[in-house]
């Protein structure tokens, strides 16, 4: 299975100045996609940009009343361009480019007859004149829309697992070129990395995985003026399902508003990625975090999200 095709075309569309959320949804609905998607226009104090949420049904999903568990997809993301700033695609569209074509193969999987059995939602924003701020070691991409606005839209209540993808080049942590994985976020809990996301890495890549040393700084809400190393993490502010991030990363720090830097191999690795786990999650077969020894955290020191949630708004 390859998604080399869908990751070219998105990025071909994407990289389009006037591209919008409904030049989104002209794409895939000229392709007869079988998807429910919705677009909607938020203006904040910087711009505005269109928010998109494609929702692609499983054979057994709750969307036909079944019992199979959603998986949501969200593509984390300032903007796909810095225009006027800079002209063309910013490495900051990794993760709409990765979403998008998580969403076009699964799509054009299910309507060729490979149903997954449960929904998989899929949420991504695209404006492509996004405006930048500066941070060490270099500049990163700013949303222009309020980002709590974005995340209380990006996580929605029937998904039951996230994988949120986000660029994450512009640090000294994690040095790889290519993608990965960070430990799963719950509630506010850090645990351990998931051992099936692991095995779904490795058949992917072919190689050792690569994990992303997330902390307790990366975690806390933006609102909280320390340094986090992306918004990558953020979503598990609005959610009790467990939260990975997938992470497209490079060797060197590369600024998220820069241009050329867009590495269409690690993008489909990474959209290859997300698919493998829309297939296993969706079918019981993989797991992002153990209930059992969650319920022994929580029986042993209990809950924390409250102490790391206050100054959001809700």
């Amino acid at each position: 299975m390859s998604t080399l095709k869908h990751v070219l075309e998105i990025i071909d569309l994407l990289e389009n100045p006037k591209i919008n959320g409904m030049g989104v949804k002209k794409f895939f609905e000229e392709k007869g996609l079988l998807m429910e998607i919705k677009v909607e226009a938020l203006q904040g104090t910087k711009g505005s940009t269109d928010f998109i949420e494609i929702r692609i049904p499983g054979a057994s999903g709750k969307t036909r009343g079944g019992p199979a568990p959603t998986l949501g997809i969200i593509g984390r993301l300032g903007g796909i361009g810095a225009r006027p700033a800079y002209i063309g695609m910013v490495s900051d569209a990794d993760g709409a480019i990765v979403a998008l074509a998580s969403a076009y193969k699964i799509a054009e999987m299910s309507k060729r007859g490979d149903v997954l059995p449960g929904d998989v939602v899929i949420t991504t924003h695209i404006c492509p004149n996004a405006p930048t701020r500066p941070h060490k070691p270099v500049p990163m991409m700013e949303s222009p829309v309020d980002i709590f606005t974005l995340l209380r839209k990006e996580v929605t209540a029937d998904m039951d697992a996230v994988l949120s993808v986000d660029a994450t080049k512009a640090n000294w942590v994690i040095k790889h070129t290519g993608f990965a994985i960070t430990p799963t976020v719950k509630e506010g809990w850090v645990l351990k990395v998931s051992q099936d996301l692991i095995d779904i890495y490795m058949r992917v890549t072919g190689e050792p995985p690569v994990i992303v040393p997330i902390t307790m700084q990366d975690i806390t809400p933006f609102s909280t003026p320390i340094y986090h190393i992306n918004s990558m993490m953020q979503p598990w502010l609005y959610t009790s399902a467990p939260v990975v991030g997938v992470a497209i990363t490079a060797r060197l720090a590369l600024p998220g508003s820069g241009t050329g830097i867009t590495n269409f191999i690690a993008l489909e690795q990474a959209t290859r990625f997300v698919v493998e786990v829309a297939k296993d999650f969706t079918m019981g077969r993989a797991r992002f975090y153990d209930p059992e020894e969650w319920d022994i955290i929580m029986k042993i020191h209990g809950p924390i999200s409250h102490v790391l949630k206050r100054n959001i708004p809700m």
